[in-house]
């Protein structure tokens, strides 16, 4: 079975494309984590705590059906 040619430099291409999207996201990624971050920071006021929860009412208790009896 015959190997098909590779363009090695179109790969080498692709790759380094593909690395400079990935170190760009990457970028992008870390200025917003540092911008919210610096935001969270400088807010002066606190942050209220998050509000409980609404409590779950007891489930009441079912009593044992009684059986009647047929004697």
């Amino acid at each position: 079975m015959a190997r098909l040619p590779q363009d090695k430099n179109r790969i080498e291409r692709a790759t380094r494309a593909s690395q400079s999207i990935i170190a760009r996201e990457r970028q992008a990624r870390e200025d917003k984590t540092a911008r919210l971050r610096a935001l969270r920071l400088s807010s002066d006021a606190p942050s209220s705590p998050a509000p409980a929860p609404p409590k779950r009412k007891a489930a009441a208790r079912k009593t044992p059906r009684e059986t009647s009896r047929v004697d």
